[in-house]
């Protein structure tokens, strides 16, 4: 196992953290931002398509279709048994654990194929686009979601400063140099050109937002969130210290009493088979 894919099954080992990221995009956004959806309309998706979401997380996508009365076969699939074995709890839906880079299905077997904020997780991107198009229908239609490459500076600048600090460095992109091993970085930048290679063409919806933190701690909780992802493991000796300077370097923050303004944003790019 590559050290991208060892790394993304200790972040989602459990969906603790990932529901307290979700949670704060949802309570401190600036603007409203219901990213599922704006999925389903990129995507065009109607009630009778059979959809792959591949990195399914919590399945709470899947789960809004489903309460929904959605007709065609809705399937999850995840490399965390976490988020496989929240999914398969739920009701009128399939969670299979998989590689998005070696999908368990035949080809031409769905109408959608999403990919919402997963591909940086996945240790060769262009790979999962390919086996994405290799499992749609003709005419069918594929959505990845990635952030955009500066998104919330802030809030990655207190984890660099603060995990930095006592010896940790984030996963670097390929190419880059420096210290620490390598990842995939997919973004804003780079996404439309990789589907584009695969699919031929590509379009690019644009949501740009910011988190509007109006005090340290919901900051805090998310950065202590992202730690595994900075080598920080829960049951490392030195995990305590760093959540102590994040929260002394996130009080310098709020200095003026806050609030403190983080933009934010991500892409849509969609395909057709």
């Amino acid at each position: 196992m590559t050290d991208l894919a060892a790394l993304a099954r200790r972040q989602y080992a459990t969906l603790d953290p990932l529901e307290v990221r979700i949670r704060t995009h949802r309570l401190y956004s600036a603007q409203p931002d219901d990213v599922d959806a704006a999925v389903r309309a990129a995507v065009g998706l109607s009630a009778a398509d059979d959809l792959l979401d591949v990195g399914c997380g919590t399945g709470a996508f899947l789960q809004t279709l489903a309460g929904e009365g959605h007709l065609g076969q809705l399937t999850g699939l995840d490399m965390s048994p976490a988020a496989v074995t929240t999914l398969a709890a739920a009701p009128g839906l399939t969670a299979i654990e998989g590689d998005a880079q070696r999908l368990p299905f035949d080809d031409a077997a769905f109408d959608v194929v999403t990919a919402r904020h997963m591909l940086y997780h996945v240790p060769d991107p262009l790979l999962a686009v390919r086996e994405a198009r290799r499992v749609l229908r003709p005419g069918g239609r594929f959505a990845a979601v990635v952030n955009l490459e500066t998104t919330m500076p802030i809030l990655m600048g207190l984890l660099a400063t603060s995990a930095g600090t006592h010896g940790f460095a984030r996963l670097r992109p390929r190419g880059e140099v420096g210290r620490g091993p390598r990842m995939a970085s997919v973004h804003d930048g780079n996404l439309p050109a990789l589907v584009q290679q695969i699919f031929g063409y590509a379009r690019t919806h644009r949501h740009d937002n910011a988190l509007v933190f109006p005090a340290p701690a919901p900051m805090i909780d998310y950065a202590v969130s992202c730690l595994v992802g900075w080598g920080v493991a829960d049951n490392d000796s030195r995990r305590d210290d760093v959540i102590a300077t994040l929260t002394e370097n996130a009080a310098t923050l709020f200095a003026d009493g806050g609030p403190v303004r983080d933009p934010k944003g991500y892409v849509i790019v969609t395909a057709t088979a």
